[in-house]
């Protein structure tokens, strides 16, 4: 979808907290994956997880980090994952359910050609 639109649409990824820190809630996957990786307790922490989540993961798409404090996940309950679609005028034109099992791209793929064709 970034592929299809990104000449039309800004999209970036906005890196929150872990998930699954290895000092908080692991996950068996994670160890299995060697993904092992405290709660960042400063933001360069934080933006050195998130850089390697971005490469393990391939991503292309921009990636932006929420502060330390977490705000931008207080305001928008993104954990684990949600997806958002802000219109021009900065208001809220798609708020996707969270994730994993509310995710729907197809929802938000509608969402997004009915506000920019």
């Amino acid at each position: 979808m970034y592929a299809k639109y990104k000449d039309r649409v800004q999209f970036y990824i906005v890196y929150i907290r872990e998930a699954h820190p290895h000092d908080g809630w692991r996950v068996p996957n994670n160890l299995i994956e060697d993904i092992i990786f405290d709660e960042p307790t400063t933001e360069d922490e934080r933006a050195e997880v998130a850089s390697a989540c971005q490469l393990a993961l391939d991503l292309h798409m921009p990636m932006l980090l929420d502060r330390i404090d977490n705000d931008v996940d207080k305001k928008y309950v993104g954990l684990p994952m949600r997806l958002f679609l802000i219109d021009a005028e900065g208001e809220i034109a798609f708020a996707g359910k969270k994730g994993p099992f509310g995710w729907d791209d197809v929802a938000f793929e509608e969402a997004l050609v009915q506000l920019v064709g």
